[in-house]
């Protein structure tokens, strides 16, 4: 088992509403870092995180889930919460032991009650965060209609760091506008740069 210095690991805790898609979203992370062979999924009660019998047997997470990743050198340990109000206290748990938070949200709802809650109780933590619109290629969806939403609700602290090529079924990448390189000498990420580009 790999050794990581504790300045290579960082815990992340994924907050959004319920239904935002923060589980499939880790899934797919696990699969892309080569942690997993195959992407989970939610719907078919495969999903690496919903593994206990009444969230696959409901298709929603309950649990807080511990989900670690490797990337560029440094672990990231993805904490993933449940989206609904009844379980509040596993995602106060997540973003009271986490260095960030990545708060997803639908490009179908934009914000909604629970982005709202989560990003309040980030606040109370006074945690760095990140904001990952998800679902753009669904229909009737755009990147602008989101990004907008995101900007009503948190302010000008809402800047994009990529945008999308193409939309719904045409979806086909994203343009990063960051040219700063985000990583250290060692490959981990340069947290000191990552804070001052997101305006946190």
């Amino acid at each position: 088992m790999k050794v990581y210095r504790a300045e290579q690991i960082r815990n992340v805790a994924v907050v959004g509403h319920g239904g935002s898609g923060k589980t499939s979203l880790l899934d797919a992370a696990l699969y892309d870092s080569g942690a997993v062979t195959r992407i989970g999924r939610v719907d078919d009660g495969s999903s690496i995180s919903d593994s206990d019998a009444d969230e696959i047997k409901r298709h929603m997470s309950i649990n807080l889930s511990v989900l670690p990743v490797e990337w560029a050198g440094t672990k990231i340990n993805f904490l993933d919460t449940p989206g609904y109000a009844d379980f509040v206290g596993e995602v106060m748990s997540g973003l009271r032991v986490a260095d960030a938070a990545l708060l997803v949200v639908s490009a179908e709802k934009g914000v909604e009650v629970g982005t709202e809650l989560t990003w309040r109780d980030a606040d109370e933590y006074e945690l760095p965060r990140l904001a990952f619109v998800n679902k753009l290629d669904r229909e009737n969806t755009t990147y602008d209609r989101a990004l907008e939403s995101l900007r009503s609700h948190f302010g000008s602290r809402i800047a994009p760091l990529t945008v999308p090529i193409g939309e719904q079924a045409n979806l086909s990448g994203v343009v990063d506008l960051v040219p700063l390189p985000l990583y250290g000498q060692h490959g981990e990420i340069d947290r000191h740069v990552a804070l001052d580009l997101v305006g946190v």
